[in-house]
């Protein structure tokens, strides 16, 4: 196996030895509440859902073809993320050199932010960051940015359409390019030309799922998130440095500084000043759209990393152009990545799997052990009979959250055909899955978390399944001490079809 990487050339050996770190985070590491929601888009194919375009769609059901567990699930994401920094290190080395090509790669595959995102969990980034790359690498191709014959009109109108169904940061990629396009006169007259507007039609056509879909429902997915920008409440002008402050902590320090720095003035001895001022222009409406909105609602960690993907060329760049020796602070920042890095991220994978740390840690810091590993729940529910029967026999499953039923789901694998729904006041694309019977006839369970810090509280069951029979609870362990409690109802069958989504 040495004798086997040492063959390889030297991105061979980083791209095989980022997948091999990335593959052991994935056996290790129980579902997270998106996992467990997206897993369900995967068992119902669509042309796109409420709250994302159907990339991640398409990721799930290849993991639910590969078996379902969440190690299958996160398959797609693995192979993505090692195509999409191979297609980074091509572009990057393209515009400045195979070495600022190889660094770009090793920075992609050391922050954690940008490869657990990309690159580890099942969600919308990780096909988003393959395509990106892509564009990348035909950018690098084409300084123009504008088409010049059918093909490269169909290449780049091919590759937007597809980043348009990943995530709709794509919309906000899509207007940097535009206004890319526009800002010299070069570029303006080759935009006169009929080639762009063949890519435009050709964007529309592969774009098309994501619009039909929202036509059919009400435009469902852009009033879901323009009402979450619009919430009636003062600014929070503390939420942007917070934010921030977040994302430099999760990329690790020595990373994000270095991202922040390649925002900076141009220096004098940077090359292709036209490739870097385009990659500033992709990544900074990201990083100043979310970063200000953040002052208004609550914006996840995630939403920046098109963002920085977009600036690790000109960190790859930046680092090929130093000095060999590296100047004393550089080698420290060196010394202290790989030193504090490697170890810093097994703890924390341990510690969200196993709680090593649980002894030592403060009550409630740690929430991370309310994820539910599919082994353990597995054998928490085995554990009550009564209710491991219930949900044997079941015609569906449901809980209170939303993001909660794909846990059972992966748990309970081939012991349950039940179809699976949410009660709550934020059911997401659930209530676009229900059946045209809405149920009605059913028989199944629910299910709620109790509250950790107050177990005594009463769960409020949902009223509109009629009486309700309890069923009992089950106890989920994390390194032999006690994390979650379970409880469960059985109820039907059901008198009314339940109801489908809202017209807005």
């Amino acid at each position: 196996m040495v004798t086997f990487l040492r063959r390889l050339p030297p991105l061979g050996q980083l791209l095989l030895a980022g997948l091999l770190v990335r593959g052991l985070l994935a056996l290790v590491l129980p579902p997270g509440y998106d996992e467990a929601y997206y897993l369900f888009y995967g068992r119902h194919p669509n042309l796109s859902y409420l709250d994302h375009p159907v990339g991640v769609g398409v990721w799930s059901l290849v993991g639910n073809a590969l078996g379902g567990s969440i190690f299958a699930l996160r398959v797609p994401s693995l192979l993505s993320y090692t195509a999409a920094l191979a297609l980074l290190a091509s572009a990057t080395g393209w515009w400045f050199g195979p070495r600022a090509g190889l660094w770009s790669v090793a920075v992609g595959s050391l922050s954690p932010l940008l490869f657990a995102c990309g690159g580890l969990l099942l969600l919308p980034d990780s096909p988003l960051l393959l395509v990106l790359a892509a564009l990348m690498w035909w950018l690098s191709r084409h300084p123009l940015a504008v088409p010049s014959n059918a093909r490269e009109a169909a290449g780049l109108g091919l590759l937007l359409g597809l980043m348009s169904l990943c995530k709709y940061h794509s919309l906000l990629v899509l207007l940097a390019l535009l206004a890319w396009c526009l800002a010299t006169a070069e570029r303006r007259a080759a935009l006169a030309r009929p080639w762009p507007w063949l890519g435009l039609l050709v964007w529309a056509g592969v774009s098309s799922p994501l619009w039909i879909w929202n036509l059919q429902h009400h435009w469902a997915s852009f009033l879901f998130h323009g009402g979450r920008t619009l919430a009636e409440q003062a600014y929070n002008f503390s939420g942007p440095p917070l934010f921030l402050l977040t994302q430099l902590l999760l990329l690790f320090p020595t990373i994000g500084l270095m991202l922040w720095a390649s925002l900076g003035p141009q220096e004098r001895t940077a090359a292709n000043p036209e490739a870097r001022q385009l990659l500033r222009t992709l990544a900074l409406p990201i990083l100043v759209t979310f970063t200000l909105l953040s002052g208004r609602m609550q914006v996840l960690s995630s939403w920046l990393v098109p963002a920085w993907w977009f600036l690790l060329p000109l960190a790859g760049d930046w680092l090929a152009r130093r000095p060999t020796p590296w100047p004393p602070a550089l080698a420290w920042s060196r010394i202290i990545t790989l030193g504090v890095l490697p170890p810093l991220l097994a703890l924390a994978a341990l510690q969200v799997r196993f709680g090593v740390l649980d002894r030592v840690l403060p009550p409630g810091v740690d929430t991370s052990n309310q994820l539910m590993p599919a082994a353990s729940l597995t054998e928490a529910l085995k554990s009550n009979p009564r209710v491991w029967s219930a949900l044997g026999s079941a015609d569906v499953i449901a809980s209170r959250r939303y993001e909660l039923p794909g846990f059972l789901a992966l748990a309970l694998q081939e012991h349950s055909r039940a179809a699976y729904t949410s009660f709550s006041g934020d059911p997401r694309g659930f209530t676009y899955w229900l059946p045209a019977h809405g149920y009605q006839g059913a028989r199944g369970v629910i299910f709620a978390l109790e509250d950790p810090h107050h177990p005594e509280d009463r769960i409020e069951w949902p009223k509109e399944v009629g009486p309700l029979t309890p069923l009992g609870s089950v106890q989920l362990k994390r390194g032999g001490r006690r994390s979650v409690r379970l409880q469960f109802v059985g109820f039907g069958p059901l008198a009314q079809p339940l109801p489908g989504p809202p017209s807005p």
